[in-house]
């Protein structure tokens, strides 16, 4: 390939120089597109590094491949303008993407064999089974307390089942698009991929084992129905996923297949997919193993809360017993208020007191004190087994068997003072009582604008900074919790999904207050002290919310450090270095900078001294004495200009060439008729006789399109050359400038090489100076301000082409530097 590349340049420079120019032209405006989308796409991930805005990782993997692609473009576009000098560039790429490529790739994960297992094999295989099954099976293996009859189907099962069906690559494309600041596109997105999973196949591998383990189950007398639960990996361990993914009840034993699917489509529901990216988890990290267990007929259901700091009239931390009739989801969905009981924290507790669903407003405790006492006292085991509070849901059949359904930690929502941290609330408040009483579901002050939510359709009018607040306390709620300052439902609990997930986060929950949607109205500013049942009208002065504690680093954040040492650091500093090569590339973004530099340098000396390749070009018709020919490339010569081998200059339509040109036509520049601009250095060399004045061969040239312009001028014993692109995109555009020699003295020529480098400076350019020779820069601007500056180069080198001849004190090179910014500022009127 590169044989091939180095013979087709050879041969276009041998035969079709002018060809071979056009090519390189283009070949540098593909570079230029492909360095400001390269830069782009820098410039995104290193955003997310910051942690404004997250996404899933799906996401980054996405910048990443395009990153990957557009590098590989910038390099094709740097080869092709010469394809002999940068050999080394491709492999040290390769190298780098092979490193990248090992920091961003989430391994895939087994999708083979076993796609179900036994509840009790669960215990020993975290991996297959998810959190909530292993945890279940351990706790159960190990206490010897009852549970349901059950199996899993496994993780691996999972894996086969988005492979079967070619899901991984789509679900990644709408995963990379998820914004979590837009509830109406991320219900759409969600939407799409929980249909894509609903309608799939499920493998004929995992459909037989499934079918198998049925009959298994049926030949021990169990033949449904089952519920059907989530239990994907890191559920129910730091992070809880509480309420996050499906439960399935009531499920026949044909309808095992489909309750299955359901599960497996509520990993993309729009809560399930915004808690997990705010996790910093990558989709592949958490694949969905479901726990298929025996259908328990509830008679009550509820929850035990081992340890619960907040107190209804106690004072020191207990143990809390939540119990309904029926099934327990009218409890942790946050639609119904429970009885409470609390005992206290001993390996045989003891009953403290006992509310009613009312939260003391009178009614009857349907839960025997015996049972309650049970409860807890399985608390306490399973507490002194895991080493941390737990949060322990049951259930009671008919006969009055008690099971244990799950057990996972407990977050309570209250965080120990920062060394030095004081109290700041004011002893009395002026501020109205707007609502007073319920139940702390999760601590702390909140201070923000009332947002009325009736349900989960509401979500999406929610604002940055408000308090909703809402009849119950759904779990969809956590989809929008990075905008709540705090939340205060008529009815729920601390017991419910979302009270669960509003600790996690320090979200302050003030629930079963029955009237918070009567008597807190929509708009009014209200601070909330969920901790003493209180919302107050307005902001209570000199009373701040507790800061929320800085997230811990995710699997997200450490990941994306690591990619970032392959992408984000510059460390090719000097363009002019011996270390400026490719194999000192170690980033993408070092890259980018070597291949730009060096395609501004191809374009640099884009023809030799000899004009070779200008064959084609077009004589300039001026009235100046200056002989010039123009070879157009795209777009600078005007069809009006009609053929011809001279062109006048109002045919001219290159912008840039249009602004130096005004520069150098300028009414301010002397022109001596009788002495003809040309290269009177090379005259010397060659016999007068032989030799056409007007010649390409002596002349100053121009290569244009409508945005791009390179330029020699040839004045007398030196030579200017400049390089521009003035083009609509301010990050491409650029002028490179190089000015050296002079029929005069050394030390004159440095004077004139001072006097140019002051005005250049001046005008915002970078400038560097070696004895007689300038080089110039001035990148990254608008158009109008590479324009303004292109002028200003050529009224300057009108104006100094002959001062090599008269500058003889450094006193004439500072008046006249003075006098041409004082005259000439208007062309830096940008800076």
């Amino acid at each position: 390939m590169y044989l091939r590349q180095l013979f087709k340049r050879w041969t276009r420079e041998v035969f079709a120089p002018g060809k071979l120019l056009r090519q390189k032209y283009l070949a540098f405006k593909e570079l230029l597109r492909h360095d400001k989308r390269s830069l782009e796409l820098i410039t995104d991930l290193e955003d997310l590094l910051q942690g404004e805005r997250l996404v899933d990782w799906a996401r980054v993997e996405s910048l990443v491949r395009a990153l990957r692609w557009s590098e590989g473009r910038l390099i094709d576009s740097l080869l092709s303008m010469n394809p002999a000098a940068y050999r080394g560039l491709e492999e040290r790429c390769r190298q780098i993407e092979s490193s990248l490529a090992r920091a961003v790739t989430l391994p895939t994960g087994d999708a083979g064999p076993p796609y179900t297992i036994t509840l009790p094999e669960a215990a020993r295989a975290p991996g297959l089974s998810g959190g909530k099954a292993h945890t279940l099976s351990r706790l159960l293996e190990e206490t010897g307390i009852p549970g349901p009859r059950g199996w899993v189907i496994t993780t691996n099962a999972f894996r086969n089942f988005l492979a079967h069906n070619h899901l991984r690559h789509r679900l990644d494309e709408l995963l990379g698009q998820v914004p979590l600041d837009d509830w109406d596109r991320l219900t759409e997105l969600c939407r799409e991929m929980g249909a894509l999973v609903h309608h799939a196949e499920i493998p004929p591998a995992v459909a037989l084992e499934i079918e198998q383990r049925l009959e298994d189950f049926r030949l021990q007398g169990l033949d449904g129905p089952w519920a059907l639960r989530s239990s994907a990996l890191s559920e129910d361990g730091e992070a809880s996923f509480a309420g996050q993914y499906a439960s399935v009840l009531h499920v026949a034993a044909q309808e095992v297949g489909e309750a299955y699917k359901k599960v497996l489509a509520s990993k993309y529901a729009p809560p399930a997919v915004a808690y997990r990216i705010r996790l910093g988890l990558a989709d592949q990290e958490t694949p969905m193993a479901v726990l298929t267990l025996e259908m328990i007929e509830a008679a009550i259901s509820g929850v035990v809360y081992t340890s619960s700091p907040e107190a209804d009239g106690l004072t020191e931390a207990r143990v809390e017993v939540f119990a309904l009739s029926g099934l327990g989801q009218r409890l942790v969905d946050g639609s119904s208020l429970p009885e409470v009981h609390y005992l206290s924290r001993e390996e045989n507790p003891k009953l403290l007191k006992s509310l009613s669903g009312a939260y003391g407003r009178g009614g009857e405790a349907r839960l025997a004190p015996e049972t309650a006492l049970q409860l807890a006292r399985w608390g306490m085991k399973l507490e002194n087994l895991a080493g941390r509070p737990q949060d322990i849901e049951w259930c009671q059949d008919q006969h009055e068997n008690l099971y244990l359904l799950q057990s996972r930690l407990l977050t309570t929502g209250t965080f120990p003072r920062e060394p030095g941290e004081i109290e700041t609330e004011p002893r009395e408040i002026a501020n109205p009582v707007l609502l007073e009483g319920g139940v702390t579901a999760s601590p702390g002050l909140g201070m923000g604008q009332v947002c009325l939510v009736q349900g989960k359709e509401d979500l999406a009018k929610v604002p940055e900074g408000a308090v909703l607040v809402s009849p119950t306390l759904p779990p969809d709620f956590s989809a929008i919790i990075h905008r709540l300052r705090a939340v205060v439902a008529d009815l729920g609990s601390r017991a419910s999904h979302f009270a669960m997930v509003a600790r996690e986060y320090g979200i302050p929950v003030l629930v079963g207050t029955r009237e918070a949607t009567k008597r807190l109205p929509p708009g009014r500013v209200v601070t909330v002290d969920a901790s003493q049942g209180r919302v107050y009208l307005g902001e209570v002065a000199g009373w701040q919310g507790r800061p929320r504690r800085p997230a811990a680093a995710t699997p997200f954040f450490t990941r994306l450090r690591e990619a970032m040492e392959f992408i984000s650091p510059l460390h090719l500093t000097n363009p002019d270095g011996p270390g400026f090569v490719p194999q000192a590339c170690r980033s993408f973004h070092d890259l980018v900078r070597f291949v730009h530099e060096k395609g501004m340098a191809e374009m640099f000396s884009l023809v030799g001294r000899h004009g070779r390749g200008l064959g084609q070009a077009r004589r300039l018709d001026t009235d100046l004495p200056l002989v010039m020919y123009v070879l157009d490339l795209e777009g600078g010569i005007s069809p009006e200009a009609g053929p011809g081998k001279d062109v006048r200059p109002q045919f001219i339509i290159s912008e840039p060439m249009r602004a130096c040109w005004n520069g150098l036509s300028h009414p301010d520049v002397t022109w001596d008729k009788r002495l003809l601009a040309i290269d009177w250095e090379e005259l010397d060399r060659v016999s007068a006789s032989l030799i056409n004045l007007r010649g390409a061969i002596l002349a100053s040239y121009a290569i244009i399109s409508r945005d791009y312009l390179h330029l020699v001028l040839r004045f007398g014993y030196h030579f200017a050359v400049l390089d521009t692109l003035a083009s609509d995109d301010a990050e491409a555009n650029y002028i490179t400038f190089r000015f050296k020699g002079g029929g005069g003295n050394f030390e004159n020529r440095l004077r004139r090489i001072e006097l140019i480098k002051g005005i250049l400076e001046w005008a915002g350019f970078t400038v560097d100076t070696r004895g007689d020779l300038l080089d110039a820069r001035f990148q990254r601007r608008e158009a109008r301000q590479i324009l303004s500056r292109l002028t200003l180069l050529g009224l300057l080198q009108g104006k100094t082409r002959l001062l090599d001849m008269a500058l003889s004190s450094p006193g004439q090179v500072r008046q006249l530097a003075e006098d041409f910014r004082e005259r000439y500022q208007e062309y830096v009127a940008d800076v």
